[in-house]
């Protein structure tokens, strides 16, 4: 009888570490539980004394998770200094928008010889920028930092389903540490330096998970959403490849990856949102309700096509039903009736 041998784990040994992380929401309080439970000791900062002093007190963050039990490896501070002070990475887990000011603010008590790790996703929409040039111009000096993105809603991270994410750097040792760091048999991070391609696959995905959601609730079946995110993911691709990305990144965690997740995915914002347009929801209403990341992304994504001379139409679809230029009846005939062309020819 054939004996069945144990399978291997070739993750390194974890030199523990003090993570300091910027950013008590759901994302920040998962990335948090990530890092503790591979022997790091975790400084969360919270803008809300309350809600630090309640982290601390009750090992529960009243404001995000609150179900979830933190380690006591996890404790919260009101105070950016101190929470960046002897870390070996910075996770910054706010929001995209306000990424760029908040760096600004506090970089006299972020070390600047200290990785930031980002985990937004999002363009930055006051200067149509990708969001890496928006906290480069924002810190005003030479500050290393990455960017990790890939199919990760926070719940499931909290409850340790398997995740795999990537993390992008310039330096790729940075990338590479990072990735020792973070990693476990619940948690894989694979590394590359191309920061534009995962930039853009993490923000550029909403938009399109948007007509996905459009397509569900239209009561559309699985040929018209199998044809969607088929041609959605070569729109990501041309267009990143067209900013400089790598079209084997878009291939990956933070492109088909995160769009698969923000398509299909029942807490999806994005998705959501597409569903409840298709049944006839005013976008105002949705909007006054959440913040959905791809509605102000698909401008940007389309302001992208026009200087880069493409068409793109599955994103100039989703953004005129969204600007009310294309009624969303009308969206079936402006994609399938737009003239035939060779499949290895489109733009």
């Amino acid at each position: 009888m054939s004996t069945i041998a144990e399978p291997t784990n070739h993750l390194p040994e974890v030199e523990s570490a003090n993570i300091a992380v910027l950013g008590g929401g759901a994302f920040g309080t998962a990335m948090a539980i990530i890092a503790a439970r591979n022997g790091h000791a975790v400084t969360v900062y919270a803008r809300d004394t309350a809600q630090a002093a309640a982290i601390n007190e009750t090992h529960r963050n009243p404001k995000a998770l609150s179900d979830y039990e933190l380690p006591e490896s996890i404790r919260a501070t009101s105070s950016v200094a101190e929470a960046c002070a002897g870390a070996a990475v910075i996770i910054h887990a706010l929001p995209a928008q306000k990424t760029p000011d908040f760096l600004a603010a506090n970089k006299d008590a972020i070390p600047a010889d200290v990785p930031v790790c980002i985990t937004s996703k999002g363009l930055y929409l006051p200067t149509k920028a990708l969001l890496g040039d928006a906290i480069a111009e924002a810190m005003g000096r030479d500050q290393c930092v990455a960017y990790l993105s890939g199919p990760s809603f926070a719940k499931e991270m909290m409850t340790q389903q398997p995740t795999a994410v990537v993390v992008a750097c310039t330096e790729l040792d940075k990338a590479e540490r990072i990735q020792r760091l973070l990693s476990s048999l619940w948690f894989r991070v694979y590394s590359t330096t191309d920061v534009v391609g995962v930039q853009l696959g993490g923000a550029l995905k909403n938009p399109l998970a948007i007509g996905a959601g459009m397509i569900e609730g239209r009561g559309l079946g699985i040929n018209t959403m199998a044809a969607y995110v088929t041609k959605a993911q070569l729109e990501l691709q041309k267009l990143t490849i067209a900013m400089g990305g790598e079209p084997a990144t878009v291939s990956g965690l933070s492109g088909v990856g995160d769009l698969m997740l923000t398509a299909f995915g029942s807490l999806s914002r994005n998705r959501t949102t597409g569903v409840r347009l298709a049944k006839g929801d005013r976008l105002e209403d949705i909007c006054k309700e959440m913040t959905v990341e791809g509605v102000p992304t698909a401008a940007v994504a389309v302001h992208f096509a026009d200087q880069h001379g493409l068409e793109l139409p599955l994103f100039r679809a989703v953004a005129g039903i969204l600007d009310g230029t294309l009624p969303i009846e009308h969206a079936h005939v402006a994609l399938m009736g737009r003239p035939l062309r060779d499949e290895r020819n489109v733009r």
